[in-house]
């Protein structure tokens, strides 16, 4: 029996009468249209983002005033509030909505000792039981999210990738955007100064999916959020995202539209795992670079090739479910990843069917792909 479930959908407003809204996002200054931009009704649970072209469209029931306000947001952009009742002044009904940028901080420049170097320092949470999941379910609003605290140490370090683990996708692809908040009561400040959205397209048959967060800038010193948001849905089926979860307790928030409010949903938390980079004195650095390497030499290691046609294939994804290790085959085909008996291990790579190899005692193992149809 599962134990724990978080439920991510939308409570629909029963109404015979709403307003559609459409319209266009544009830049003020270059008047260039502006993409996956956040627009909806604040905490009303009524939202939307904005396409690649900045077209949006929702519906707002009529029971919600024409005095509510709307609020449109964008990484890079101030952002603009505006009533319902001023939002259908454009041509032909359609809102025509621009956006000043944002003045541009620069970061400061922030100079170390010599005797401090970088090391590789993971924080996050991972699944280890098939009880612990998460999942968006049925016809999702755009821009709904969901979140979780990432506890840290209070060392300041910059985020370099992030890593979670998809449980079943039926959708041929979703566009994904990652969020990084401060902590608080709730989400609080994006903590992305980039101006940069951190966008990624899931695919169907992807089972670990790791977002690149270093060209981001992203430094924290204290405990934050991270957030994975549905930006686009590019095909007309159900949504049914299920995600890995975990068993720590610091708590998931969820919110089911554009600008609606956060809610609490559990103590437990999505499995979301961080690569970070900190600073360490070179001291500290070669006593963690010895622990590792201990670590590595007490495991056993398989490996083998990645093989379709009878020829070797580079590029695919080696996962262990066990340890959550992930590795890539190199442009011979060939992989090494840690692996004991009873270990399984998947094999995936876009355009190909996923996987799965049980572990026995051997030390070698070849993985035969099979295109997806």
């Amino acid at each position: 029996m599962k134990k724990w479930l978080f439920l991510l959908f939308v409570l629909p407003l029963v109404s015979m009468a709403q307003q559609e809204v459409t319209g266009i996002i544009i830049d003020k200054k270059t008047k260039e249209t502006i993409p996956f931009v956040n627009i909806g009704v604040l905490k009303k649970g009524v939202g939307t983002t904005s396409d690649e072209s900045g077209n949006f469209n929702f519906m707002i029931p009529k029971e919600i005033s024409q005095s509510e306000i709307v609020q449109i947001s964008s990484l890079g952009y101030q952002t603009v509030k505006i009533p319902i009742s001023q939002l259908t002044n454009g041509v032909d009904g359609q809102s025509i909505i621009s956006m000043s940028p944002e003045n541009i901080v620069l970061n400061e420049v922030e100079v170390y000792g010599n005797d401090l170097v970088q090391v590789s320092d993971y924080i996050g949470y991972r699944n280890y039981s098939p009880d612990n999941f998460g999942y968006w379910k049925d016809n999702m609003a755009l821009g709904a999210e969901m979140a979780t605290r990432i506890v840290t140490d209070k060392e300041k370090r910059k985020l370099i990738s992030l890593e979670f683990e998809v449980l079943a996708n039926p959708s041929d692809s979703l566009l994904l955007r990652v969020n990084v908040y401060r902590d608080g009561d709730i989400p609080g400040a994006n903590l992305n100064g980039s101006q940069k959205n951190i966008l990624h397209t899931l695919k169907k048959h992807e089972l670990i999916v790791k977002v690149d967060l270093e060209p981001y800038e992203i430094y924290v010193s204290d405990d934050f959020f991270v957030s994975l948001e549905l930006v686009q849905q590019y095909d007309k089926n159900p949504v049914a995202l299920v995600l890995a979860a975990s068993s720590n307790n610091q708590g998931s928030y969820i919110r089911y539209a554009s600008q609606d409010g956060w809610e609490k949903i559990s103590d437990l938390n999505m499995a979301f795992y961080l690569e970070t980079a900190l600073l360490v004195t070179q001291k500290e650095a070669a006593k963690r670079e010895k622990r590792l390497d201990k670590k590595e030499r007490e495991l056993k290691m398989l490996s083998g090739f990645t093989i379709y046609d009878r020829q070797m294939i580079s590029n695919v994804n080696v996962y262990n479910k066990r340890t959550k290790e992930m590795t890539i085959s190199d442009q011979t085909g060939r992989y090494q990843i840690h692996a004991k008996k009873n270990d399984i291990i998947f094999f995936t790579k876009p355009g190909f069917e996923n996987t799965a190899l049980k572990i026995n005692d051997q030390q070698f193992a070849n993985a035969l792909m099979h295109r997806a149809d």
